[in-house]
């Protein structure tokens, strides 16, 4: 796709995400603007003289695919496109001052009028001069300015292929940045790609406010920039992801130009994020998780970078640490439409029930069972597994073991999928296994199988996939979240 084609599809993607507005709340404010991207269009065109420099952007992000499917964002130390905004914001005219021999005054765009006038009004407006901090810091608050009109000089050339003033053409870039600069809650939509993950389908929607999608290339190379001064690669793991969690109907606070709210990890439901997961893996037993939360704005922008969409990301490490070891050259699992479906239904009857009383044994258990995805060692994966089975199934009394056993056979009874006395026996042994690992028993490694049926089953392995039997069963009968039903149930046959 060429540069043309990339900045029409980069427009129509900000018209689907909502990074269109109509006409600016602050019109002297937007004259004002104008006025700077004019003037700054000049220095643009000084770069054929000399005496301003168009660099390259460093770090561009550039879209591959492994042989498996799974894509990799990687880095391009040269050869990115033209960096528009070092013509004003750049080292380039001091320098070229001081090796010039003419007595022409070098360019210097913080002098300029317009921007001046910029900075003046800013400074006499109380949310801009709080938001721009002007009071702590009158450089830092220049500083913001600058960076804004460079990058709106460097997207308007991109976007519009074109170095000559349109104010209506600068309008359309403009609004997002006045609403970045007015607002004091801003509204994005939270996007968490899902590692080493196939999908048989493009877009699924769980509920009005949640979906399954695919990221498109142009999100991809969003989420790949890491900036100017960013890591000179991303991670294949962070890369590997198809088809994200969107989330829409989140807003963030606004308070300062330096964005820590926007940056903060409270800022985001990652509760909503975990318990989506937890009914990933109750549903399925593939290995995923997620490496970043990425806050796609809707109708603002902190700034720009050449065509690519605006985006703000923070890393986590929320995935097994396996992936760290080649997994992106695996082949990944494909997630069926049927399989989202289930997953949907779970995650959302996990979302009501946790907002009950019962809530909060469901939460331990899907806390636990995440956490059993990214640990390194058997023992820990039993040790998490056994602890959220007694958070469904314990009532706290005395002789838990044996109770919690009979409770989950009568879980396999009612879904007549297995032999109940089986399933009684075998979690009597993991408990035998887990019992030794709590208390430092020996020969640990003859604990890590378990014979079912004549063969050989991890016992980790079969740990978990009780557990999401429990937690798949009590999700869809929440009335079993008491356990003395299921003692009813085991006496009657009725709940």
């Amino acid at each position: 796709m060429n540069s043309r084609s990339r900045s029409l599809v980069v427009i129509c993607q900000m018209l689907r995400f909502g990074i269109m507005d109509s006409v600016p709340k602050d019109t002297t404010l937007f004259e004002l603007f104008s006025g700077a991207i004019e003037t700054a269009l000049e220095y643009v065109r000084l770069a054929e003289t000399g005496k301003t420099y168009i660099g390259a952007h460093s770090n561009w992000p550039e879209l591959r695919w492994h042989e498996n499917g799974l894509p990799w964002v990687t880095n391009i130390t040269s050869g990115g496109p033209k960096d528009y905004s070092e013509t004003i914001q750049g080292s380039y005219s001091t320098l070229f001052g001081l090796i010039s021999e003419s007595e022409e005054p070098v360019p210097d765009f913080r002098k300029e009028p317009r921007f001046l006038e910029l900075v003046r009004y800013a400074q006499t407006q109380p949310r801009l001069h709080r938001y721009l901090m002007f009071e702590k810091s009158a450089d830092f608050a220049e500083s913001r300015l600058l960076g804004l009109v460079g990058d709106l000089l460097d997207r308007y050339i991109h976007i519009n292929r074109t170095d000559k003033f349109d104010r209506e053409k600068l309008s359309s870039l403009y609004l997002p940045i006045e609403k970045y600069l007015l607002d004091e809650m801003l509204s994005v939509k939270v996007i968490v790609p899902i590692l080493f993950l196939k999908f048989d389908f493009t877009t699924f929607r769980i509920n009005k406010a949640v979906s399954l999608e695919k990221l498109s290339d142009e999100l991809h190379l969003a989420r790949g920039w890491r900036g100017r001064w960013g890591d000179s690669n991303n991670s294949l793991v962070e890369s590997a992801a198809t088809h994200a969690l969107f989330i829409s109907g989140c807003s963030i606070e606004n308070c300062t130009a330096l964005g820590e709210e926007r940056m903060s990890i409270e800022s985001y439901p990652i509760g909503t994020v975990e318990t989506f997961f937890a009914a990933i893996r109750t549903c399925t037993h593939y290995a995923t998780g997620y490496a970043e939360v990425l806050a796609l704005p809707i109708g603002w922008a902190s700034g720009y970078t050449a065509d690519l969409i605006p985006i703000t990301r923070i890393s986590m490490q929320s995935y097994p640490p396996i992936f760290e070891e080649g997994a992106w050259r695996d082949e990944a699992p494909m997630l069926a439409l049927s399989q989202a479906n289930e997953i949907g239904t779970t995650f959302e009857g996990l979302l009501q029930i946790l907002e009950t009383e019962r809530g909060r044994k469901l939460h331990v258990a899907t806390n636990r069972l995440n956490l059993s995805s990214m640990r390194t060692t058997d023992e820990d994966g039993i040790i998490d597994a056994m602890i959220a089975i007694e958070a469904l199934l314990s009532d706290g009394n005395q002789e838990m073991t044996h109770k919690v056993a009979m409770r989950l056979a009568a879980l396999y009874k009612l879904l007549d999928i297995s032999d109940p006395n089986q399933i009684f026996k075998e979690m009597k042994d993991i408990y035998k296994v887990r019992s030794r690992i709590v208390h430092g028993g020996a020969d640990l490694d003859k604990s890590r199988k378990l014979n079912r049926d004549g063969a050989e089953i991890s016992t980790v392995d079969a740990a978990l996939e009780h557990l999401r039997t429990a937690l798949s069963t009590l999700i869809k009968n929440p009335v079993l979240l008491d356990p003395k039903t299921i003692d009813s149930y085991l006496l009657t046959g009725k709940f």
